[in-house]
């Protein structure tokens, strides 16, 4: 589990740094239902994390928030859950309380996390083998 934490941190903090390119200019909103948006920063971290983890673990499954659903994924028997930008009423607010998360589970149980703030620089991460 040491790898994974390390490259999902990598992962975590690279998509940050899109994010804030990102938040200090121009964006443009879109709706994917009533009061849930979605901008340009979600679905260019939400590519570079999918193809990082597709890159890293090609075996396993995903799950994003911003991505259509492989039902492939249930056949797997570890499967990232990933929220490109969680907050992203608050990135369009520029109020700067949003967060990358991408977690792991295996054989269905919640074995790694990893939670990135860019605005802020913090990081939050536990495996069930180390803890938080």
């Amino acid at each position: 589990m040491e790898r994974e934490l390390e490259v999902t941190k990598k992962i975590a903090r690279e998509a940050g740094r899109i994010l804030l390119e990102i938040y200090s200019g121009d964006h443009s909103v879109e709706w994917k239902g009533y009061d849930d948006p979605v901008t340009a920063a979600d679905h260019a971290a939400n590519k570079f994390i999918v193809a990082e983890l597709r890159r890293h673990f090609p075996t396993d499954g995903i799950l994003s928030e911003e991505a259509t659903d492989d039902p492939s994924r249930l056949d797997k028997t570890r499967v990232w859950f990933v929220d490109p930008m969680d907050g992203t009423k608050q990135f369009i607010e520029r109020i700067g309380e949003f967060a990358v998360m991408i977690g792991l589970a295996i054989n269905g149980k919640p074995e790694l996390g990893v939670v990135y703030n860019p605005a802020t620089n913090k990081m939050y991460y536990a495996t069930s083998s180390i803890g938080a």
